[in-house]
């Protein structure tokens, strides 16, 4: 699972709860959500996945 410089220290479980919210979430909510993370904190971390 690529995680970013935000989630790094998140387990798996944490990720897969905050994806099962956001499942669940109308483009208010999910929008929000988006809005609470610093951009200059959503780089990657770790190695390249899927590219």
């Amino acid at each position: 699972m690529v995680k970013s410089e935000s989630t790094q220290d998140m387990s798996n479980i944490e990720l897969l709860g905050i994806q099962e919210n956001l499942k669940n979430s109308d483009y208010t909510e999910i929008e929000r959500f988006r809005e609470s993370f610093d951009a200059d904190d959503m780089g990657f971390s770790g190695r390249r996945e899927g590219i």
